[in-house]
């Protein structure tokens, strides 16, 4: 009898076959899984940032569809102006940065006479930092560099068309993408889904648009005064600094460093011109140019953005910056109404019962 109850205690305390055959299958589905999201990490990336400029871009495209044009209307035309943004700089800029860099390696050479028979102070950082062995090995890299930048420059443009591609796709089908989710839920889910979706849009949309127009008045002026003070290779330095404008919080200091290490070889005042320029430009952004352009940016604590840039450039490098606040709003949004706004109802609930 004890035997007997002792077989039916072992047996109540070990899962049968059939319940380790499916975590076994679970286990073998979450690896498969992992490692199709590897191998796809680049196409899992592109979709993931043209998405989130679909929904930044849906005010853009409201505010077309309350003007009377159609929304197949109103992508055709922010289709068209990528395309003449795209095409413009392609045709402008490009072809300036490339000979700009060009001339740059080529005139490392004579960057090594400057540091070993120049001033004290370039003489003084090139015994500290190695200049000279540093401008020799980018000298005698020209032909790989220049073949790495082309490569770099094919790869980027392949990957901005396949994003434009992509997000003008996701832009015309949000609508019936919102529709078919929506079909999905219930009610109360429902109301929250379209919660979270209008505010995401309002956010994000204000973010990216906002950005983007922050970031060329920053190339746009730091061009201008790169060209006044006689800093050479403005258009590259401008390009460089609107691009890593675009990032918050380090994209100013990522900026300033590049004019400013360019600015030394041209001179003291030069340098001494940049660094002032950029403490004084990135106020003048702070606390006047975004405050009235980012009206509908993100809320998010200082240590939020860190964590979230960090994140974003470990995932996917410079584009992962660029768009981890939106991403990382569409999270703090999606989980407020999901889980927070239910917790406070729950907690509500109860110390109204108790």
């Amino acid at each position: 009898m004890a035997r007997a109850r002792a077989s039916d205690s072992a047996a109540r305390e070990w899962p049968p076959v059939s319940y380790w055959l499916k975590v076994t299958l679970g286990v073998i589905a979450l690896v498969a899984l992992a490692k199709a999201v590897v191998i796809l990490r680049q196409v899992l990336i592109l979709m993931g940032v043209s998405m989130i400029l679909a929904i930044g871009f849906q005010p853009t495209i409201a505010w077309f569809e309350r003007k009377g044009v159609k929304r197949g209307l109103a992508v055709a035309i922010m289709a068209l102006s990528a395309l003449v943004v795209i095409g413009g700089f392609i045709a402008l800029v490009v072809p300036t940065i490339i000979h700009q860099v060009r001339e740059l390696i080529d005139k490392a050479p004579d960057y090594v006479r400057r540091a070993q028979n120049g001033n004290s102070f370039i003489s003084d950082l090139n015994q500290r930092f190695d200049l000279t062995t540093k401008l020799h090995d980018l000298a005698g890299k020209a032909p790989s560099t220049a073949l790495n930048l082309f490569k770099t420059f094919g790869s980027f443009v392949f990957n901005t068309l396949t994003v434009l591609i992509l997000t003008l796709y996701f832009t015309s089908a949000l609508p019936r993408i919102r529709a078919g989710v929506a079909r999905l839920l219930t009610r109360r889910e429902r109301e929250r889904f379209e919660l979270i979706l209008a505010e995401s849009t309002q956010r994000v949309g204000g973010y990216i648009i906002g950005n983007i127009v922050i970031s060329i008045i920053a190339g746009f002026a730091c061009f201008v005064f790169l060209l006044i003070i006689g800093v050479p290779y403005p258009a590259a330095l401008a390009f460089w600094v609107a691009l890593t404008d675009l990032i918050p919080t380090v994209g100013a200091i990522l900026g300033a460093v590049v004019a400013g290490v360019v600015a030394i070889f041209t001179g003291i005042p030069q340098l001494i011109f940049v660094i002032i320029y950029f403490i004084v430009y990135q106020q003048v952004e702070n606390y006047l140019i975004a405050p009235r352009v980012m009206k509908k940016a993100v809320e998010m604590s200082a240590a939020a953005v860190i964590v979230s840039l960090l994140i974003g450039g470990s995932l996917a490098g410079l584009v992962g910056a660029l768009l981890a606040l939106p991403a990382a709003a569409i999270i703090k949004i999606s989980f407020k109404y999901l889980y927070l706004e239910e917790r406070e109802e729950a907690v509500a609930a109860e110390d109204a019962g108790g």
